[in-house]
């Protein structure tokens, strides 16, 4: 039994009325009720979840998430008659033909904003309900890292950057953002110290013999997951990088058994392995470094991480930050 099915009707009541002693967004549903809006039943729990439920969706896209579509360039998509999950739903350039949940695009947007910034920071934590997508959600945020380290190689305009370029942003930077007034001041990075993506700027520099290829951020993807669920990695990945440069290599196969990190890595004559994706268990990934095993990916480089269920692999000598 749920915990809302065993609540009466009496005590959720109680604990939505607390609710909107404090929080604005549910003080809205009382508004709602009072005006004829919404047909609240003190006897239908469902009835008085979906309300509260249905006026924090409205509160989260309409003031957390513009951040998240303006600076990822996200675009909101013409609800479907056949589709079978519902919501509103957005695209992301880079990933053609994927379809974005509004959590999901927050939650990209989380990922990809540690990563720019918080350059001290090994990474970021995606802890959402079973169900939500966290797979989709991972996948999605580490190739558009990717797509942002290519484009920063390249010298293009990003969109995390309002549409500037590196240099242009730091430029706007040391002269304190002009133009720059009002409510946009709130964007998050503005209001820093230092608003000077490090991470960006270290991959700018120029690479090993000055090819972009050598530049550490342009090594593949490596996702590390259970073999029981390797299979969904697999069609997920399939899914978000058709029509795309990015490849599935998926080192669970026996044809692949034999690679070494010189058939895996980016190189000047192998450039194209930038855009591989890397799907291995933790098993075989331990044994395939180790010595006995001829060292296969001992030598190997990648630029992101996904670590599925990595909590289940937390020992007394894992390090927290």
């Amino acid at each position: 039994m749920s915990p809302s099915a065993q609540l009466t009707s009496e005590q959720l009541k109680e604990i939505i009325d607390n609710e909107m002693k404090t929080d604005q967004g549910a003080r809205e549903v009382q508004e709602q009720v009072e005006d004829g809006e919404e047909d609240l039943d003190p006897e239908n729990t469902s009835s008085v979840l979906n309300t509260v439920l249905n006026t924090i969706n409205h509160e989260f896209e309409h003031k957390c998430l513009d951040e998240a579509v303006r600076l990822l360039n996200a675009h909101p998509i013409r609800q479907s008659t056949d589709d079978r999950v519902p919501g509103h739903k957005y695209s992301i350039p880079g990933l053609p033909g994927t379809k974005f949940l509004a959590h999901q695009v927050w939650a990209i947007w989380f990922i990809v904003r540690r990563w720019v910034w918080d350059a001290d920071m090994p990474g970021a934590l995606v802890a959402d309900e079973m169900g939500l997508g966290k797979t989709f959600t991972s996948v999605a945020a580490a190739i558009i890292c990717k797509l942002l380290t290519e484009k920063v190689v390249m010298g293009l305009p990003l969109s995390i950057l309002w549409g500037n370029t590196l240099p242009e942003w730091v430029d706007m930077v040391q002269n304190d953002f002009p133009g720059i007034i009002g409510e946009e001041r709130e964007w998050c990075p503005l209001r820093r110290q230092n608003s000077v993506p490090r991470r960006l700027i270290d991959i700018q520099k120029t690479p090993p013999q000055g090819h972009p290829a050598l530049t550490s951020a342009l090594e593949p993807i490596l996702v590390v997951t259970m073999p029981r669920v390797a299979e969904t990695f697999k069609s997920v990945i399939d899914e978000m990088t058709f029509a795309t440069d990015f490849k599935l290599i998926n080192l669970l196969h026996a044809e692949n058994v034999n690679l070494t990190h010189e058939d895996l890595n980016t190189s000047l004559d192998k450039p194209e392995n930038r855009w591989n994706i890397h799907l291995v268990s933790y098993d075989t990934l331990t044994s395939r470094a180790k010595p006995s095993s001829n060292g296969q990916l001992s030598y190997c480089s990648w630029s992101f991480g996904i670590f599925d269920e990595s909590h289940r692999y937390k020992t007394k000598n894992s390090v927290g930050w």
